[in-house]
């Protein structure tokens, strides 16, 4: 890999509201040591918000290209970031309240220079996230369920997997990054730090647009590589810092955290929607234990997950069209919202 065409893109909403953080992500990209690339800020206009004033004051230092985005949600944004990304040879991605710093377009494409192999790559986000959540039903019971069975059996040396229910795993024996190597086998790639091997490789690929809050996208890109021969991985590099904040993935609010539960466990949905085979008679056995569980807990994070559950389950089992799950989706914001958590 000789010259490099390279894209960053940026999907903002609603920026404003929480003082225009994206001012500080623009002003990290002017200082790259890698100055060769264009920003694509896909943009959800909202009312009074002022961010494109803000970006055009960056006009003068940085190559950047506005797209407005009309309708729609995360995946609506980045899609407009995987359409553009044809025309380039890696693209990045980050957030509008991410902080990367002076040398993390240099180290990922390093990196991509270095690992043929490798089509879809996290770096290092500060402060870390826990990658990998399992429900905490007791281990017997998650090994006798066959919970670390890896979807397809390209995951069987990755550190966090999707299971054949569709749904994350984490590999017991593989839960630390390869100081060797410096980097492991994962599937859990974050968008606020994420790059790819772009051009005819992304030429095609679109989320589905079933969700509010874009949960697990990056996932379905991780699966998407992985299923044409590369590997999705984590290196230690190219650390970015994610300012605290509220966010669609972060929320405060109980409502919205009640909301992200329920689009984490609607991950086989997606799972089955690309086109994957998932193992529906243990995915419905998964879903009764937590919810028999949760007759004896009286969670509210066993009822997230049994009502993500449920509804994947039936949006499978009845074949829903994307926007039918978001549909859902909606209307089970909007009662809870009216009628309250208890």
């Amino acid at each position: 890999m000789g010259f490099v065409r390279v894209l960053v893109g940026l999907p903002s909403f609603n920026n404003g509201a929480f003082g225009y953080t994206i001012r500080g992500t623009l002003e990290a990209l002017v200082n790259q040591s890698f100055r060769d690339f264009r920003v694509l800020v896909v943009y959800k206009p909202s009312p009074g918000d002022g961010t494109l004033g803000v970006v055009d004051e960056f006009r003068d230092r940085l190559d950047i290209e506005v797209r407005i985005q009309g309708d729609g949600f995360v995946e609506e944004a980045m899609n407009e970031i995987f359409k553009a990304a044809t025309d380039y040879d890696i693209t990045l991605t980050t957030d509008d309240d991410a902080i990367p710093t002076k040398t993390w377009i240099q180290e990922h494409i390093q990196f991509h220079k270095n690992h043929e192999k490798i089509g879809i790559t996290t770096g290092l986000v500060i402060p870390q996230q826990n990658t990998c959540y399992e429900y905490p039903l007791f281990k017997p019971v998650r090994q006798l369920l066959g919970y670390h069975k890896p979807l397809i059996k390209e995951l069987y040396n990755y550190k966090v997997i999707i299971n054949d229910m569709g749904l994350t795993a984490c590999n017991p024996k593989l839960i630390s990054m390869d100081k060797k190597y410096g980097y492991a086998y994962t599937v859990v790639i974050g968008g606020a730090n994420m790059s790819f091997k772009s051009g005819q490789l992304i030429d095609g690929f679109a989320l589905p647009g079933y969700t509010r809050r874009g949960f697990h996208y990056e996932k379905f890109l991780a699966l998407h590589y992985v299923r044409r021969g590369f590997h999705s991985v984590v290196f230690n590099g190219g650390f970015v810092e994610h300012l605290e904040r509220e966010s669609l993935s972060r929320p405060k609010s109980r409502i919205s955290k009640f909301m992200v539960g329920i689009e984490d466990y609607l991950l086989p949905y997606g799972v089955h929607y690309y086109g994957f085979r998932i193992n529906m008679g243990r995915l419905r056995l998964y879903k009764g234990l937590i919810k028999f569980y949760g007759t004896f807990r009286r969670t509210i994070t066993s009822r997230v997950y049994a009502t993500g559950l449920g509804l994947a389950i039936e949006a499978i089992e009845n074949n829903y069209e994307p926007r039918e799950v978001r549909r859902r989706l909606l209307e089970i914001e909007q009662e809870i919202k009216v009628k309250g958590l208890k």
